[in-house]
């Protein structure tokens, strides 16, 4: 097998835009972009090699279903505030995973903010009170954020994403979301957004109470450093200024990359080379026991995986 990449979706929306670099969500599949494979969708992808590309587990776990969607999200105005639901609620109501995910920050304007968690104890009456009358903003813990931060969004916490920032998203594969406050927007037609409220209310975490939601860890160069390892998926940083040889011996897994800045070149070995800029994605198969990175200078990449 050769190393993925596929070509990115756009997807313009009414306070931004999300660019889905890999995903199997159905009606949204991702295609390769070149290479052996050139033409296939994901699914198709996953049909074809199975556990050479999954690993071994997850090839048991997922069957044909690959188990992450990946995404860039420009928001140039403040995202709703929602909430998804777990793998057992969301498997009972739609028939699809559940949606935990993860956000680093690309880049963001002085000020920006974002929610996630409650600040205050909220019970379902609060909660229906305080969206009737939109003020549900004040019981929400909201975060400064700055380039190379990071949040874990487990299922059932309550959070937005606000405007003047650029996150990378990794999260399960699925596209469930309940909107529980969206700020009186209209959409193109002039209709108030739909709510999601009382389905929203069996799927929060009323809990979710905490002052400081940002992932903390330390930067190192030309060194994998984690940010989150859950049971969903595990994503580290790796910033890099030379050379790195990345050995998967012993990891039963794809790895997936994304650029968040620079560009470097990753080789297989058996010698193919593949570029991957700022903005972009690509897909490690699980066959493949090490791959070198080779950054311009220097980049910044995410790595994920499903372990």
């Amino acid at each position: 097998m050769e190393i993925l990449k596929f070509n990115p979706i756009y997807k313009p929306t009414l306070w931004g835009s999300e660019t889905w670099v890999v995903s199997a969500v159905k009606g949204s599949e991702s295609v390769v972009l070149d290479g052996e494979d050139k033409g296939l969708t994901l699914p198709q992808v996953v049909e074809r090699y199975g556990a050479d590309f999954l690993g071994q587990a997850n090839s048991k776990k997922f069957g044909n279903a690959f188990p992450l969607l990946i995404k860039f999200i420009d928001a140039r105005q403040d995202l709703s505030i929602q909430v998804h639901p777990n793998d057992e609620l969301s498997a009972r109501r739609h028939g699809k995973m559940g949606k935990n995910e993860m956000w680093y920050v690309v880049d963001a304007d002085r000020g920006s903010r974002l929610i996630a968690g409650f600040c205050r104890q909220m019970d379902i009456r609060d909660y229906a009170a305080r969206v009737a009358d939109g003020s549900i903003e004040q019981d929400l813990c909201k975060a400064s954020v700055a380039e190379g931060d990071c949040f874990y969004i487990p299922a059932g916490r309550v959070h937005g994403i606000g405007a003047g920032m650029v996150i990378a998203e990794i999260q399960q594969t699925s596209d469930v979301t309940y909107r529980i406050y969206d700020y009186m927007r209209r959409d193109r037609n002039g209709n108030l957004r739909e709510l999601h409220t009382e389905l929203a209310r069996d799927a929060i975490n009323f809990q979710d109470i905490t002052q400081d939601p940002k992932v903390h860890y330390t930067e190192q160069r030309d060194s994998l450093v984690p940010l989150v390892d859950c049971p969903y998926f595990k994503t580290s940083e790796l910033k890099l200024s030379s050379t790195f040889v990345r050995d998967y011996t012993g990891e039963d897994t794809f790895h997936v990359y994304m650029c968040v800045s620079g560009q470097c070149c990753l080789l297989s070995p058996m010698g193919q080379g593949i570029f991957l800029h700022s903005g972009e994605s690509l897909v490690v198969p699980a066959c493949m026991g090490q791959v070198t990175l080779i950054p311009d200078r220097q980049c910044k990449l995410l790595e994920s995986c499903v372990l």
